[in-house]
């Protein structure tokens, strides 16, 4: 459940990073003993590598750092990786025309395949040169596929 400092931060933070030119793929907040710790996950087409999360970082740390609530910050910023698991409606929206493989339920097998659309609750893959349209309550789990 998000809380007002959880809302708080996704204000602040997903103007900035699109406007870097990525889109904020997930924003975790927990804190620990005296520490803050947010991690961001971000993504574009064209890849992330260490030098955007840093400068990402370096773009958001002052502005979180004005944040009260969020003392002893400590700020991870990372790509989605080659097998993230997605895990909203949303990421399927982010990562539109990348390759994924789903399993459904039931199922044991992946279907791989390049999200063609996204629209309420359902998913166009292309897969083995045809077009299935897929409800995602019907999925089990979906990663993307390098």
């Amino acid at each position: 459940m998000a809380t007002e400092l959880d809302d708080q931060l996704r204000c602040e933070v997903e103007p900035i990073v699109s406007g870097m030119g990525f889109s904020l793929v997930e924003l975790r907040h927990s804190r620990s003993k005296n520490q803050n710790h947010i991690i961001l996950v971000v993504y574009r087409p064209e890849g992330v590598g260490v030098n955007e999360c840093a400068a990402i970082s370096k773009n958001l740390y002052p502005r979180l750092e004005l944040i009260e609530g969020l003392e002893n910050l400590q700020l991870q910023v990372s790509s989605p990786g080659l097998d993230r698991v997605i895990k909203s409606e949303e990421e399927y929206s982010i990562f539109l025309g990348r390759d994924i493989k789903v399993m459904f339920h039931g199922e044991t097998e992946w279907l791989r395949g390049k999200i063609e659309s996204v629209e309420e609750g359902m998913i166009t893959l292309q897969a083995g040169g045809q077009i299935q349209s897929i409800q995602l309550n019907e999925i089990r789990k979906a990663k993307l596929d390098s």
